[in-house]
C-alpha cells in the first residue's frame, strides 16, 4: 500500500496499481474500497464494540464480546434486508491472531443428524420457486439446483449457495457504489457436476462437524481458547464459495474474486500463515482462470466458512420445517425439535442495530469525502533531477527512472526490486533502502 496523509490526521491507502483501498478518517473510522466498487465502514467504539456497515448503512453487523460462565463468546447483531437477528462466534486466539469462529446457537437432534447422512429411498424433486426472482436471474447461467436430490446433503447444499448469492445480490442492490451486472457478451462457465460434488462434500463435513460439536456441548467439553480454529487443526482438503467480492492477490497482483467462486484449500495452512494458496474450482470471472491458484486471506476465508456454516444450519432447520412438504419425505418424530446451546439466554440482538450502522456509515462517508479532498488537493513531490533516485520516492518515480525491475520479491508491507547492478527497498510504496 502507498499512504497519504492528509493534515487533519486522515490516511488514504492505495494498492499496488494506485487504486484507493482504505480511507482511515480522523474520528477512527475505515472505509473499505473493494475493487469491483463495493465499499464498507469499520468502526471501532470506545466500549469494545465494532461497527460494520455497508457503505450506505443500510446493512451490516455490530461485533462486540459476550462472557458466559468465564468463557469467552463474540456476539454478532446482524442488519440484513430490513430483518435483525443475532449470531454467535468463538474466538480462537492463535499465533497472534484472532478467528471468530460460528458457533449455532440451537442445536438439533443427534437423530436429525443422523438421518441427514443418508440418502432417501427415491431421489426428490423439490421446487424451490426462484425462476423469475432477480437474483436467479444474475447468477443463473452460473448456478443452477440439483435437477432432483438423492439425499438431504444435496438438498442443503442448494439451500446454502442459493442464500449465499441472494444475499450477495441483496447487498450489491443495497449498495450506491455497486458494480453495474456484466456486460453483454459475459458468460461464465457453469458450475461443472464435479465442482457442485465438492461443495456437497463440503456441506457434509460441516453437517459432521456441527453434529460433534452437539455432543460436546451435551458433554459440558469445549476446547480451550489457545487451540488451533478447525480452519488449522485438520489436514483435509476444504471448498469455500466466496460470499461477497474478495481480493486475492497473483504474483502480488490484485485479483477480484467474485461472489459465487468455489475455493479449495489443500491442507492447513502453516500456523504463523496470514494468507493461503487456494486453486480456483470454479468462478464467475473469466480473469480467473479456472485451476489456477490465489492468495487469499485466512480471515477472509474464515468469514466464508462462517457464512457458509451459519447457511447450512439455517438450511437444517428448514428442512425441518418443511419435512413432508414440497415432495420432501417425512421425518420419524424423535428427529423432530432443537436443544439451545448453553449460551443460548445470553444472546440479545443489539437494540437500535440498524439505526447506528446508518449514523456510522453517514458520519464516515462525509468524514471520507474530507480526507479525499483534501488528498487530492496535496502536492505529489516533484520528480527527482539528473535521473537519480533518493530514499524516499515512490516506486512510480524509481520505475519513471530506472524502467521496470529485473526480478521483484513481494514481501506484504516491504518489497524489493532487484535491476542490474543493484537492489531498491520499498516499505509500504516508499523507497527505504538502495544497495
Amino acid at each position: 500500500m502507498t499512504i497519504v496523509r492528509t493534515r487533519d490526521g486522515g490516511e488514504i491507502h492505495r494498492g499496488p496499481g494506485g487504486a484507493i483501498r482504505e480511507v482511515r478518517t480522523p474520528g477512527g473510522a475505515v472505509i473499505h474500497y473493494a475493487p469491483d466498487g463495493m465499499r464498507h465502514v469499520e468502526m471501532v467504539r470506545p466500549d469494545g464494540r465494532t461497527i460494520f456497515a455497508n457503505g450506505n448503512g443500510r446493512g451490516g453487523f455490530i461485533q462486540r464480546p459476550l462472557m458466559f460462565h468465564n468463557q469467552p463468546f463474540v456476539q454478532r447483531t446482524y442488519v440484513e434486508n430490513g430483518r435483525v437477528y443475532a449470531r454467535v462466534y468463538r474466538p480462537y486466539a492463535y499465533h497472534g491472531a484472532t478467528f471468530n469462529v460460528y458457533m449455532p446457537v440451537h442445536y438439533y437432534r443427534p437423530a436429525y443428524y443422523n438421518w441427514a447422512f443418508r440418502p432417501w429411498g427415491a431421489p426428490v424433486r423439490y421446487g424451490w420457486g426462484w425462476g423469475g426472482r432477480p437474483w436467479y436471474g444474475y447468477y443463473g447461467g452460473y448456478y443452477a439446483p440439483y435437477p432432483v436430490y438423492p439425499g438431504p446433503m444435496f438438498w442443503l447444499t442448494d439451500f446454502m449457495v442459493s442464500a449465499t448469492l441472494q444475499a450477495a445480490y441483496q447487498a450489491r442492490m443495497d449498495n450506491a457504489a455497486a458494480a453495474a451486472p456484466p456486460p453483454v457478451g459475459y458468460a461464465p462457465a457453469p458450475m461443472s457436476p464435479e465442482v457442485r460434488q465438492a461443495i456437497t462434500d463440503e456441506v457434509q463435513r460441516q453437517v459432521d462437524q456441527e453434529r460433534v460439536e452437539q455432543q460436546a456441548m451435551a458433554q459440558g467439553t469445549m476446547p480451550p481458547p489457545n487451540a488451533p480454529p478447525p480452519l488449522f487443526s485438520q489436514n483435509v482438503s476444504r471448498i469455500f464459495l466466496v460470499p461477497t467480492g474478495t481480493v486475492a492477490y497473483v504474483g502480488g497482483q490484485e485479483r477480484m474474486l467474485p461472489e459465487g467462486d468455489v475455493l479449495q484449500l489443500n491442507g492447513a495452512p502453516p500456523p504463523d500463515a496470514t494468507y493461503a494458496d487456494v486453486k480456483v474450482l470454479a468462478s464467475r470471472d473469466p480473469a480467473v482462470p479456472v485451476g489456477s491458484m490465489v492468495s487469499v486471506s485466512l480471515q477472509d476465508l474464515q468469514e466464508m466458512q462462517n457464512r457458509m456454516r451459519a447457511n447450512i444450519d439455517q438450511g437444517l432447520g428448514d428442512l425441518q420445517a418443511q419435512q413432508g412438504q414440497g415432495g420432501l419425505p417425512p421425518m420419524p418424530a424423535q428427529n423432530l425439535g432443537t436443544s439451545d446451546a448453553p449460551f443460548a439466554s445470553a444472546v440479545q440482538p443489539d437494540a437500535n442495530a440498524a439505526g447506528e450502522l446508518s449514523q456510522v456509515a453517514q458520519d464516515a462517508n462525509a468524514s471520507g469525502q474530507s480526507v479525499l479532498n483534501q488528498g487530492q488537493a496535496a502536492q505529489a513531490p516533484p520528480p527527482p533531477t539528473g535521473g537519480s533516485i533518493a530514499l524516499g520516492m515512490t516506486s512510480d518515480q524509481v520505475h519513471t527512472i530506472l524502467g521496470s525491475p529485473k526480478e521483484t520479491a513481494n514481501l506484504g508491507a516491504k518489497r524489493i526490486e532487484v535491476y542490474q547492478d543493484f537492489k531498491v527497498t520499498y516499505m509500504n510504496g516508499t523507497v527505504t533502502n538502495i544497495q
